[in-house]
């Protein structure tokens, strides 16, 4: 589980709430993980029920080491599901290209968040990935600009409790974490109970189809303990229902 990419934000320069507000949302005790789950998962109301409702949710970051803003765009693209708007798909690494103007190197989540607000993102039939532009066009920079009004939500530094409180509070929205350990950013989208009790994350990562951890398949995985903190969260609390060019 080797990641790449994720360089890890400086706090002092760039400190929690600086950018985007604090998580809105209501915190739930511990007490009542359980139970919530357990109701979520019998109405499939989770981010993940909408993530996998659709069958290219799962994105392929490929060679590059853009996974923060492939993070911030699937958790988008998951607001868009919740939403009831129908699939589409969004170029993150266009986004993130034009962001670090060529370079392909890493970034946090948090810089992942401000490109989409800056640049928006494109969708691959404008725009087909992995193509190597800085200059968009006219019309890409229209497209763009439909996918570019995210409700961004932030958490403080390892705040796991704060991120399972938006995965299954009264309005449950994904999250874009990044995980120092693993030198990696993902899109957390459940929580879930283990045998003995423990709450975990279920993530959907960027690596394609092929992936998979703890269980789940298809590009799904799950983090336990420690692992589970992380670093830097940004939630996408909404998106602005996309209007047809």
């Amino acid at each position: 589980m080797d990641g790449k990419g994720y360089e890890p934000r400086d706090y002092s320069s760039e400190p929690e709430f600086s950018n985007f507000g604090e998580f809105s949302g209501n915190r739930l005790p511990r007490s009542e993980w359980a139970s919530r789950i357990e109701y979520l998962n019998r109405i499939k109301s989770q981010p993940v029920h909408w993530h996998k409702r659709y069958r290219d949710m799962i994105m392929s970051q490929k060679s590059t080491n853009y996974c923060w803003q492939y993070s911030v765009v699937a958790a988008m693209k998951n607001a868009y599901a919740r939403q009831g708007i129908s699939h589409v798909e969004l170029n993150a690494y266009a986004t993130a290209y034009k962001g670090k103007r060529g370079a392909n190197r890493g970034g946090y989540v948090l810089e992942g968040a401000r490109y989409v607000q800056e640049f928006g993102v494109c969708e691959d039939s404008v725009l087909p990935e992995f193509r190597k532009s800085n200059r968009w066009s006219a019309d890409q920079k229209a497209n763009a600009q439909k996918h570019k009004l995210a409700e961004f939500e932030e958490f403080g530094r390892d705040d796991f409790d704060g991120v399972v409180s938006a995965l299954i509070g009264r309005q449950p929205c994904a999250v874009a974490i990044a995980l120092t350990w693993w030198r990696h950013a993902v899109c957390a989208v459940g929580a879930i109970i283990g045998k003995s009790g423990e709450v975990g994350l279920i993530i959907a990562n960027s690596w394609g189809k092929r992936w998979s951890s703890e269980g789940e398949s298809g590009g799904y995985g799950i983090l336990w303990g420690a692992k589970a903190v992380p670093y830097e969260a940004i939630a996408v609390r909404h998106v602005s229902a996309r209007t047809e060019a």
